[in-house]
């Protein structure tokens, strides 16, 4: 871009590290106490061993945040979950800068950038989603920082990032890919051999994962496997999702179900953008191609996840759409809102264990693997391979009733009413708004002989993927 943002004032600058060392304190009680999802399974577990071909983890393979998280493995004390649960935390102290850097290239104002930065960093989504053991939040920031450096003209440095944010997640490519026009425009030399830096990183990570996951034509199987699922399940080409119209509210107006802060944010974000007019039309054009994405292809029961990598937008939108008048004032309030509401929902992550976890520490306590078969629930299968890989374990389709044997314990989603069965749930109430629905109930029923399900096919893929770009 032609013009460097103006220089920020002495008691800007001081508001900037002020409200940046709150935000990096406020980021403690997001971290939680274990892992919960689904995904975050799959990412230990391919800690462990890496196979994209089995889920591990799920296609595309994520590979240079799995190399990255293989390696602090390595190199700490931390097993698997808190290795992955590391960097999310890390990268979580860097979304207020990143976004305040980002912005500013974008040449809004000191308190336009700061309010951004502070809208994002505590919308429910991003704050909770920084505290597990996922991609999304590492990912945020890592596109923020490319995007930024590509505006600013520090073009190789940028494509560097941007090779590594896409080595992260792909999505990040469509988010990068018009600062990368923005850095041809004006350096076109720089920026091919940017291009080529982003092409020569991507390369090596996603080859890597092929050649850990049994050479190219397994890899490459598995990613049309993986893609025919969206295709037929997720996207608006599937004949069981409802219609786009239907879930466009998912993706842009309630990714999270806050619905005073949906509205708030919704007509700020709306004021915006008739302000901004012109020069909305950049942040658009870098964060739309992402969010039309998510709207037509992913899964809208998990658009509080996804829609982490285009909060940027509406966090830029709304922060526009702020009064000129009494602007601290409601700048405050709305902060205010945004930590009451979310508050209650970390403090739960962030205290007891998820009821997958205490649910297989339970059986892990009372029962003895030398003499007992473990029943999962197929959708447990990924939480019981990684926490309790020493069990005899047979995964199944829960589909009947069950008759009483010693040596038998049966591990499944959901509460049981059935007697002698023990039932861990979490909370539901604000996390339930923010999370997607499932493992909020597991239960554990002991003694039961030949349960009457239907084995599930071995190995059986992911039954209840949270399908990432």
């Amino acid at each position: 871009m032609d013009a460097q943002p103006l220089t920020l004032t002495r008691n800007e600058r001081i508001a900037v590290w002020i409200l940046g060392i709150l935000t990096v304190i406020s980021r403690w009680p997001a971290v939680s106490r274990t892992l919960w999802d689904w995904d975050e399974a799959l990412f230990a577990l391919a800690l462990r061993d890496y196979d994209v071909t089995v889920h591990h983890p799920h296609p595309p393979g994520f590979p240079l945040f799995i190399a990255l998280a293989k390696a602090i493995h390595a190199m700490t004390p931390l097993d698997e979950f808190h290795a992955l649960r590391c960097i999310a935390v890390i990268a979580s102290l860097f979304v207020f800068p990143a976004m305040f850097f980002l912005a500013r290239q974008l040449r809004m104002s000191a308190f336009v950038s700061m309010a951004a930065a502070l809208l994002l960093a505590f919308f429910p989504n991003v704050w909770f989603f920084g505290g597990t053991a996922l991609s999304d939040v590492p990912s945020l920031v890592l596109v923020l920082v490319a995007s930024a450096l590509l505006l600013r003209g520090n073009v190789i440095a940028g494509a560097i990032v941007l090779g590594i944010a896409a080595g992260f997640r792909p999505q990040n490519l469509l988010i990068g890919f018009v600062p990368m026009l923005v850095a041809l425009r004006h350096q076109r030399r720089r920026a091919i051999v940017g291009g080529f830096i982003v092409a020569a990183i991507l390369a090596i990570s996603y080859g890597g994962a092929a050649l850990n996951s049994g050479g190219w034509d397994a890899y490459r199987a598995a990613l049309t496997k993986h893609e025919k699922y969206i295709r037929s399940v997720d996207s608006f080409l599937s004949p069981i999702r409802p219609g786009l119209i239907q879930v466009a509210d998912d993706f842009f107006v309630r990714p999270y179900r806050a619905p005073l802060i949906n509205i708030v944010i919704t007509l700020l974000a709306a004021i915006g953008l008739l302000r901004l007019r012109r020069n909305a039309l950049l942040p658009l054009l870098i964060f739309g191609p992402f969010l039309l994405f998510a709207w037509l292809y992913l899964d809208f029961h998990s658009a509080s996840r996804f829609s982490i990598g285009y909060m940027p937008l509406f966090a830029l939108l709304a922060a526009n759409g702020i009064p000129s008048r009494g602007r601290a004032i409601t700048l405050s309030a709305l902060m205010a809102l945004l930590i009451v509401w979310t508050w209650p929902a970390l403090r739960v992550a962030h205290r007891t264990m998820s009821p997958p976890v205490a649910a297989i520490e339970h059986i892990r306590a009372t029962v003895d693997r030398r003499s007992h078969v473990i029943y999962v629930d197929e959708r447990l299968a990924a939480h019981a391979d990684l926490l309790l890989p020493d069990y005899e374990r047979v995964n199944v389709r829960i589909a009947g009733p069950l008759v009483i044997d010693s040596r038998t314990v049966l591990l499944r989603e959901g509460a049981s009413a059935a007697s002698g069965a023990r039932n861990f749930i979490r909370e539901r109430d604000h996390l339930a708004a923010i999370a997607r629905k499932r493992y909020f109930e597991v239960s554990i029923r002991f003694g039961l002989r030949q349960p009457y399900v239907q084995p599930a096919e071995q190995p059986a893929p992911p039954a209840v993927p949270a399908n990432s770009p």
